[in-house]
């Protein structure tokens, strides 16, 4: 979940910009593409906007992505290869995941957007999201345990989710470069909700099939608690990862042309 959460979130975020970046063009000489009219930061509608022309991008994300960022489609969502480490109570070790396919990241409904803007020295913005379900399939390599239970294996896999919801939260405040006042993201937070999950994956001890159920059984059961365990491990490298992401994309588009005042 960890993994489509931030690569959905890279994609929505520079489809953000490609909706509300009207005419910029970021260092570098590159034009952002625009699909909407400007998002003004102190107009009553400005959450409106935003949640408008977010949910406008996810279509035309899914459909092609956006070739002028190199932005593939997020739906399917394809990635080659994904590490990953925790040491919680109840799961730990090492997995890789190969050739991963996601569906159902299009039916993504933005449900509220809201922020604070009027303040110049501080930026705030919350992002409520939906995905009614979403598939992953793809190739798996695990070595670690499952309660007390020590997994070894290699193989296919398959994650089925539904009604996940969340809220991202970036913070921000503003940066002087050459003249000019661009909008640092110092914090981002999503702490996503699952309503139903159930994963299966084959040959997780080399063939003993009767282990693999009984385990597969025990993660489809508890799957709640292993995900609460997970989440401040996937916290922490979400903050990192998708500020630097979200400062990338900021810290080219000056504060009044990214979000321009009426």
């Amino acid at each position: 979940l960890t993994l489509h959460m931030f690569i959905m979130l890279r994609a929505l975020c520079v489809g953000l910009l490609c909706s509300v970046a009207y005419g910029a063009v970021i260092k570098g000489g590159i034009e952002v593409p625009t699909y909407t009219e400007p998002c003004r930061r102190n107009s009553p509608d400005f959450n409106v906007c935003i949640k408008k022309a977010l949910q406008g991008i996810v279509p035309k994300l899914a459909k092609g992505g956006i070739p002028e960022l190199e932005l593939d489609s997020i739906d399917p969502l394809k990635v080659p290869e994904m590490i990953m480490s925790y040491d919680a109570e109840h799961i730990g070790g090492r997995v890789t995941l190969l050739n991963t396919i996601t569906r159902g990241i299009s039916k993504l409904k933005v449900l509220e957007v809201r922020s604070k803007t009027d303040d110049p020295n501080f930026f705030l913005m919350d992002i409520d999201f939906f995905i009614p379900k979403m598939l992953t399939t793809g190739l798996y390599r695990m070595q670690g345990h499952i309660g007390d239970i020590p997994v070894l294996g290699e193989d296919t896999y398959n994650i089925t989710m539904a009604g996940v919801t969340g809220t991202w939260r970036l913070v921000g405040a503003p940066v002087v470069q050459d003249g000019q006042t661009f909008m640092r993201i110092n914090r981002f937070e999503v702490k996503p909700e699952v309503e139903a999950l159930k994963v299966h994956a084959n040959n997780l001890f080399k063939g003993n099939k009767e282990l693999s159920t009984v385990t597969l059984a025990f993660v489809n059961r508890f799957w709640r608690v292993l995900y609460e365990e997970m989440l401040p491990y996937t916290e922490e490298t979400f903050d990192k990862v998708v500020r630097n992401l979200l400062n990338k994309i900021f810290l080219k588009i000056p504060y009044d042309q990214l979000f321009p005042l009426a």
